[in-house]
């Protein structure tokens, strides 16, 4: 007896008629309705290559080659109560199809959208990034540093969109909390392609909210691109650190000469969502926004106990319950230090914004204070 689930519906009328279904070490099955017996559907099961799963899905072969000339001659039935959960195969008693039992030729399925099958099958909201790097012209490959400085960047501008999104309609992500983070699973061919997918069980559905609004505000950003304007309004939408976060992946496809392309998708969608952006467009967006200090900019209240303030090196530390936070006076103001008094509480009014290390897309968070007052 073998145990599977439901991973993808390829026919369906009243009920699933031609499905995949999929075990606990990954096998996959393909099932077709045989008969109706007693009034139970009654499937014929058979198991699935990878390679003959994509043929199948793509229209490179019909149902009936899956079933008349399997890949290895185990057949199994199964009469599912509930096809949203597992249930068991039972080996069938012949060793080939019957006749009778065989569909007709020539039913194909156009269902390529690998995405979305993917994301059907993990029940997770699931993203394939590719980058045309010139290194994977002719084969999924990447320089290390790339790769690292990509997954970096990428995980930020997900990160701060996702807590952009949430603080815009009322609902921002507490500090400690981090819904939208992410698990690479695996690459693929076409250009080089990165497979992530959310590293939090996600809702019954298998969706993650915060990952689904990073994912759509960032495709509708890459779609924009084409056009510098546009792209402009959308970040000065979302201003700050989601500004910063774009504007430092948009610098990695300029500086690599790598087209983007993002792909996602959750288990809930009938497809998945595009969004690419070229070289050209994004060099661009950079040349536009080149001194607009106003967009990778967000303002922070700081109110704790001052624990240093230099006057000569113009810097300071300030204790705000308990984690530590230090910066400088903004460059060009005159605001003087010589009025603090230390150990006492204050509010520090500051200018934060994020830094990436160069190479690695490792962030730098730099503070400027712009005013204080007495707490």
């Amino acid at each position: 007896m073998r145990s599977v689930k439901l991973i993808l519906t390829l026919l369906e009328y009243d009920f699933p008629q031609v499905f995949v279904a999929q075990d606990s070490i990954g096998s996959r099955y393909v099932c077709m309705l045989a008969e109706i017996k007693d009034d139970d559907p009654l499937f014929l099961c058979v198991p699935i290559s990878d390679q003959r799963f994509k043929d199948l899905c793509s229209a490179n072969i019909d149902l009936r080659t899956v079933y008349e000339s399997p890949e290895v001659n185990d057949f199994y039935t199964v009469s599912p109560n509930d096809l949203t959960q597992y249930f068991l195969l039972s080996p069938a008693q012949y060793s080939a199809v019957p006749e009778h039992l065989l569909p007709d030729s020539g039913l194909v399925f156009e269902y390529e959208d690998e995405v979305s099958n993917k994301a059907q099958e993990l029940r997770s909201t699931v993203a394939y990034a590719s980058l045309s790097v010139p290194e994977a012209a002719s084969e999924p490959r990447i320089r290390t540093r790339k790769l690292s400085e990509f997954l970096a960047i990428y995980q930020s501008v997900i990160r701060n969109l996702a807590r952009a999104t949430a603080k815009s309609i009322g609902k921002p992500i507490p500090k400690e909390e981090d819904p939208y983070e992410s698990d690479v699973f695996g690459f693929s061919y076409g250009s080089f392609t990165v497979q992530v997918r959310s590293a939090e069980s996600g809702d019954i559905l298998g969706e993650n909210k915060a990952l689904i609004s990073a994912f759509t505000k960032l495709n509708e950003f890459l779609n924009a691109a084409a056009n510098p304007d546009e792209a402009v309004k959308f970040l000065l939408s979302v201003k700050g650190h989601a500004a910063s976060s774009l504007m430092n992946l948009l610098s990695f496809v300029s500086e690599n000469d790598c087209q983007l392309t993002n792909r996602w998708s959750t288990p809930g969608m009938s497809s998945s969502s595009l969004g690419r952006i070229r070289v050209a467009s994004a060099q661009n967006i950079i040349q536009k926004c080149r001194h607009r200090e106003d967009l990778s900019t967000e303002l922070l209240n700081l109110v704790g106990v001052v624990d240093s303030a230099d006057v000569s090196a113009r810097t300071w530390k300030i204790i705000v319950d308990g984690v530590s936070y230090s910066g400088s006076v903004k460059e060009g103001s005159d605001l003087n230090l010589a009025g603090i008094t230390l150990g006492n509480r204050y509010s520090f009014r500051c200018e934060e914004k994020i830094e990436i290390v160069s190479g690695t897309g490792r962030e730098i968070r730099k503070l400027s204070l712009t005013s204080f007052t007495g707490a």
